[in-house]
């Protein structure tokens, strides 16, 4: 026999009134040493009378029983050597405890096993110690809580030293306070070695507790294994009249949903679970209609601004949809634009359609798309990233489920990769000589990411350059300061927008006395324009990229 083996029950049988029905029917198992062991099924499927078995109270009718390799004898030698090993707890502790007081009833046990008394009595102070029974150890056992008085059922054991202890509902009829001691009085047992069978009705701290989950079924083992494959066998539990454990039964729902990944371990525990869950993407949103199936279509939408000006469009907004088509190229790609001032400008001059989001996702629907990746190329979580959430989201009943990127300015991961983008683009930029970025700007309180950047510039050692916005905060006439209190020997303008649109060619670059050019001009500074969109930077076309991919993971 394996010498891991410490307990094993070969065809076992066993019935109260005759041949016809047997609470044990050819019971087969084995139990390894030190391994936490929950045994469970329905009322009369043979728990407790395989227990008492195992204790000598009951002999098998039919079929071996093995403790440490070697056939127990069901002898007065073999019954005293099997119940020095093998210590029972019953269910009710009124069946087992019998003395006049505490210290006596845990004293009993071990005076019989031949123990002189004094080593005895070092045993039953060590004991009564390690379960904190002391505040009653004088007490009658008739007047304890039923919480002490399973403790000290639990003690009258663990005096002898046994090898198995056997618990039949260890918290049955008790508190949630007793319930929690005597749970941390099994697991101090099992770490200090003891092979602890159990026999439980509790499928949510079995799965959690036990190494081995045996289901019993009339008088046989219908199934064993780990919690994950007992419990993730419905079949089984149904035949054994035992719902799953509460947190694979989330666990299974939050994936069927689309919410988690089945790829995913089985939670442990709920707080497994919990950090599943807060490490999934919340921009995702989920529908009703659509769900997940083999027949799951996802696409991704790309939501822009918009600009009117091809030139600048090809070497931004389409150089962006086309790495994020590289990043996942099985997904087909949509665009929407959210001007529809823009829209309705290129619509007229050039003929060319551009969706709106709401036409996007209805054009999504009608291809049979299940599963959206909204991936936005705006700045910043402004009012425009808003609006656009808000049409995806006017169709989330048509969609298994909506997920939406970030912007390129939402963590303080993206502020240090967009500086990194930047001071890599203008690396030939000399000390004496300053970049000023125009950005938008936005009633949204969004804006105060762009004051926020600003400071890092100069917080992370780029003292030379500015970022201001067209109509918020950093204003002009506040960069304008900053920049003569520097003091350069050149000025060099750049916008900090996606496109170099209107914005970059006439109110940063223009003739008109207004314009930031003519401004700085005007002050007096040699003055360089660089026409050149954000979307233009391959380190921030990496950053949207990188944010879509985050829907994926």
């Amino acid at each position: 026999m394996n010498s891991d083996i410490i307990l094993k029950a070969e065809n076992l049988y066993f019935s109260y009134d005759d041949d016809n029905s047997h609470s044990l029917n050819g019971l087969s198992l084995e139990i390894k040493k030190g391994q936490k062991v929950a045994i469970m099924g329905a009322n009369g499927s043979g728990k407790s009378t395989f227990f008492l078995c195992c204790t000598g109270i009951h002999k098998p009718q039919k079929g071996k029983l093995y403790l440490d390799g070697k056939e127990v004898k069901y002898n007065k030698k073999g019954l005293l050597d099997l119940r020095s090993k093998v210590g029972i707890v019953f269910q009710d502790p009124d069946n087992q405890l019998f003395s006049a007081s505490v210290y006596q009833e845990i004293s009993f046990g071990i005076l019989n096993l031949g123990v002189s008394e004094e080593q005895a009595k070092k045993e039953v102070e060590e004991v009564i110690d390690y379960l904190e029974i002391t505040p009653f150890r004088s007490k009658p056992t008739h007047a304890l809580s039923g919480g002490q008085k399973k403790q000290v059922s639990i003690a009258d054991i663990l005096v002898m030293h046994p090898e198995i202890i056997i618990l039949d509902e260890p918290a049955a009829a008790l508190d949630p306070r007793h319930t929690t001691m005597v749970n941390h009085i099994v697991d101090q047992m099992t770490e200090n070695g003891i092979t602890v069978l159990m026999a439980t009705h509790d499928v949510n701290y079995a799965y959690e507790w036990a190494d081995e989950v045996i289901l019993f079924h009339e008088g046989k083992v219908l199934m064993n294994g780990s919690p994950e494959q007992v419990f993730g066998n419905r079949a089984a539990l149904r035949q054994t009249n035992l719902e799953p454990p509460a947190v694979l039964e989330l666990f299974e729902s939050l994936c069927k949903k689309g919410i988690l990944k089945s790829s995913l371990p089985f939670p442990k525990n709920l707080k497994v679970l919990e950090g599943y869950i807060e490490e999934v993407n919340l921009n995702t949103y989920y529908g009703g209609k659509k769900q997940m199936s083999d027949t799951t279509k996802k696409a991704i939408l790309a939501v822009s601004f918009g600009t009117s000006h091809n030139d600048t469009r090809e070497v931004t907004i389409d150089a962006i949809e086309k790495d994020m088509q590289a990043a996942f190229p099985e997904y087909p790609l949509y665009r929407a634009w959210t001007s529809k001032m823009i829209i309705n400008k290129v619509n007229k001059r050039d003929n060319v359609h551009i969706d709106t989001v709401k036409e996007a996702m209805e054009r999504m629907q009608a291809d049979g798309i299940t599963d959206v990746l909204v991936q936005p190329t705006h700045v910043i979580n402004g009012i425009e990233n808003d609006i656009m959430k808000e049409d995806a989201l006017s169709y989330r009943e048509n969609f298994h489920s909506i997920s939406f990127g970030d912007p390129l300015l939402t963590s303080e991961q993206d502020n240090r990769e967009v500086l990194e983008a930047v001071a890599e683009e203008f690396s030939w930029l000399k000390e004496d000589e300053v970049l000023v970025l125009m950005g938008h700007g936005t009633t949204h309180y969004a804006n105060s990411i762009y004051a926020a950047l600003d400071y890092t510039f100069k917080d992370k050692g780029h003292k030379n350059i500015f970022l201001g916005t067209v109509e918020a905060y950093p204003s002009m006439e506040s960069i304008m300061k900053l920049v003569r209190e520097y003091n350069p020997s050149k000025v060099v303008l750049a916008p900090f927008m996606i496109v170099a649109g209107d914005h970059a060619k006439n109110d940063m670059a223009g003739d008109d006395p207004e314009s930031w050019y003519s401004q700085f001009k005007n002050a007096g500074y040699e003055v360089e324009t660089v026409i050149k969109g954000l979307g233009e930077y391959p380190g921030i076309r990496k950053i949207l990229v990188d944010h879509l991919k985050t829907l994926e993971n």
